[in-house]
């Protein structure tokens, strides 16, 4: 029987055995359905994905809590597999907030979540360490006492273009790891070398982001590196906005239909979407 702590038993196993597995985002319950008909090993819920069906803008704090659990709740229904929560800073400052949210993402029934570093204010972008750590350990003191296998990711948004950067970031997460995190995030680490630093650092199921321009490690090579996990992040929403907007673009100005053969046919994917009965 599907459950929800039965998807959390796989999604944890998945940290604990896998090797790179592959976790797309969805962004709306038709593109999670294709996804689950794919049958990849997991989903996970893209913030920046969501915001834009809603017609805002990704971490500007203009998508709620609610809004973003219900988002998940919807791909939840859509899928068998287990789904991991974008959650972005927790929907609040203090410790208390982050717990809230924990304590909601476990009972609308996502397997995982992951809680960034990030403020949402552009002036002031990033927790200090000591007040990340300790909204990192107030989630996993929450998930603690109501899902010991609810898996907890800590996400560091921090830049790591210059090696104090990528020593600041290496800090943070080991700091999370300290504080109880079971997997580790930093969005931003793209080349080799970087991620080798940080897994050789830090002792931790690591999540690589893939879904982003000129990211040329292929899924094998990040599994031979020790990587434990791959998202897309809000790639596959990039690609169809963007493809939405050429096409759009191409009848504006050019007046003429051609961009509608590139087009999938619908029995590409229709096949994915529930029928009735």
């Amino acid at each position: 029987m599907l459950t929800a702590a039965s998807r959390r038993a796989a999604f944890k196993a998945l940290h604990e055995n896998g090797r790179a597995f592959l976790m797309p985002n969805p962004f709306d319950i038709g593109s999670a359905r294709v996804l689950d008909g794919m049958r990849f090993d997991a989903l996970a819920t893209s913030s920046a994905g969501y915001a834009w069906t809603q017609g805002v803008r990704d971490a500007e704090g203009l998508i709620s809590r609610d809004d973003a659990l219900g988002h998940a709740a919807d791909i939840i229904s859509a899928t068998s597999l287990p789904v991991n929560g974008d959650l972005e800073n927790g929907f609040g400052h203090s410790p208390e907030d982050v717990v809230e949210t924990v304590k909601g993402a476990i009972e609308v029934g996502l397997a995982g979540c992951s809680i960034e570093d990030y403020t949402t204010n552009p002036q002031d972008p990033i927790y200090p360490l000591e007040e990340a750590v300790e909204r990192i350990k107030a989630a996993v003191d929450s998930k603690n006492r109501l899902a010991t296998d609810f898996v907890l990711t800590a996400r560091s948004e921090g830049p790591v273009k210059t090696q104090h950067e990528l020593d600041e970031t290496i800090k943070r997460l080991n700091a999370f790891v300290e504080a109880g995190a079971d997997c580790v995030y930093a969005p931003q680490l793209k080349e080799k070398d970087q991620i080798s630093a940080v897994l050789a650092a830090v002792k931790a199921p690591m999540n690589v982001l893939a879904g982003r321009k000129n990211f040329h490690l292929t899924r094998k090579e990040l599994a031979d590196m020790g990587v434990a996990r791959v998202s897309i992040g809000a790639g596959l929403a990039r690609i169809a906005l963007g493809a939405f907007v050429a096409a759009a673009e191409d009848m504006k100005d050019g007046g003429a239909f051609g961009c509608f053969d590139r087009a999938q046919g619908m029995s590409d994917f229709e096949a994915f979407m529930k029928a009735r009965p």
